[in-house]
């Protein structure tokens, strides 16, 4: 009976874990309270560190270089976040990647993302499995983004976002 107790604390403690990394992963508290950039560094440090690959950030946000006083409204920001967070997941779990660049400008007006692996890459005219490139392509035309994917087998991918700074406005039917 105490075995069995104690195994049951073990999956809450485990099960609590979980949710709570869950939720962070939604909408980060470091996104609101210190903006995109710290939010980034922290994805890509988390990711590198829980799957043993070499992650790098390139980041050039104008907020976070001091080129803008005010940040990017929530909108763009997890635009952002989730599009970089769904690409390195992505890199993890289909690519069997060893090393992850990420990088992040904003220039005129547009953020452009390109997170690039040296996995197993894919053919991208194929269908595969999941919603990962799904949910990205969904995130990115709700930001009025433009997103490529260029891979093809044995020569890694790059996933590519054009996203304006100013998010489109979304009407309710």
């Amino acid at each position: 009976m105490r075995a069995a107790i104690a195994a049951a604390a073990a999956q809450v403690g485990t099960g609590i874990t979980q949710l709570r990394h869950l939720i962070t992963e939604l909408r980060p508290a470091s996104l609101d309270e210190l903006g995109t950039g710290p939010a980034l560094e922290a994805l890509v440090e988390r990711t590198a560190v829980v799957n043993g690959l070499e992650v790098s950030l390139e980041l050039d946000l104008d907020y976070e270089s001091g080129r803008e006083s005010s940040r990017h409204a929530p909108a763009v920001e997890t635009t952002i976040y989730r599009l970089v967070q769904e690409a390195l997941t992505n890199a993890v779990k289909h690519a069997k990647a060893t090393r992850v660049k990420v990088v992040v400008s904003e220039q005129s007006g547009w953020i452009d993302i390109a997170v690039s692996d040296d996995g197993v890459g894919f053919d991208p005219e194929q269908s595969v499995e999941g919603f990962g490139l799904i949910g990205m392509r969904e995130r990115a035309a709700l930001a009025g983004a433009e997103l490529q994917v260029e891979s093809s087998p044995g020569r890694g991918t790059t996933v590519i976002v054009r996203a304006p700074v100013i998010a489109p406005a979304v009407s309710n039917p």
